[in-house]
């Protein structure tokens, strides 16, 4: 349970992080490049946030 707990939080911040950003280098809100851009950054940090997740609690314990 707590490796799922732990990717949907991953996916979260990801999705946020990623789309949040994808903005500022492609501002145009009706284009697909933002989209695109948003993405590969969900899915670049994604992984990212679960290793980092994993690896901070596993230094709790």
């Amino acid at each position: 349970m707590y490796r799922f707990v732990q990717f949907l939080l991953s996916v979260v911040l990801g999705l946020f992080v990623g789309f949040s950003v994808a903005f500022i280098p492609t501002p145009d809100p009706t284009g697909l490049l933002p989209i695109v851009v948003g993405l590969i950054l969900t899915l670049a940090l994604t992984a990212v946030f679960y290793i980092g997740i994993d690896k901070a609690a596993s230094s709790r314990t």
